[in-house]
């Protein structure tokens, strides 16, 4: 289960030291954990390859229209970048730069008038980016992409070629030209 509320009154130490969750009003039931394919659109789009984070986006539900994948690429940049440095500084200036980013319909290209959040991660969205916000308001310092490595499905190196060669080997049954990692 996700939950999606992860405010100091909706948990509690108990006397035996551990964690106890006091309102589930606002879960998500992951029976998989989160989607593999957040894992591998993060690491490809660490790689750099706009057009394999557009095809990964869409095959998600995450574009809503056409849309140009350098811009895309572009537009996730910030956030792509914790995960792409030995150690990431997150800071209350980090995070107020990228919220007024996002929320600017013209940006890289007007890439936010063009996404869309499926239902099924709407509150893994509200989860991450409160995450996020709160590293920033510690101020932390932190290894985010081997966390990332350890804890998100699909984002591990050996995760992605297996991806990619179980995907590229299904492709060739059906066009011998054309493989993705997204299968």
């Amino acid at each position: 289960m996700l939950h999606a509320d992860p405010h100091p009154g909706n948990f509690k130490l108990i006397k035996d030291g551990r964690l106890g969750v006091v309102d589930f009003g606002l879960v998500s039931r992951l029976p998989d954990g989160l989607p593999a394919a957040m894992g591998r659109i993060l690491r490809i789009a660490q790689q750099g390859d706009a057009h394999q984070v557009a095809e990964g986006l869409r095959q998600e539900g995450f574009l809503a229209s056409e849309i140009d994948a350098e811009d895309l690429l572009d537009y996730l940049g910030p956030f792509v970048e914790p995960a792409a440095v030995p150690e990431f500084q997150f800071n209350r200036d980090w995070m107020r730069e990228q919220f007024i980013r996002v929320r600017d319909p013209h940006a890289s290209g007007g890439v936010a008038m063009k996404l869309n959040l499926p239902p099924s991660y709407l509150l893994i969205h509200r989860v991450w980016l409160g995450g996020l916000a709160v590293l920033s308001q510690l101020n932390a310092k932190a290894a985010f992409g081997e966390v990332l490595e350890e804890f998100l499905p699909g984002y591990a190196v050996e995760a992605i070629a297996a991806a990619a060669s179980g995907s590229q080997q299904r492709s060739r049954l059906a066009s011998p030209t054309r493989g993705t990692a997204w299968g």
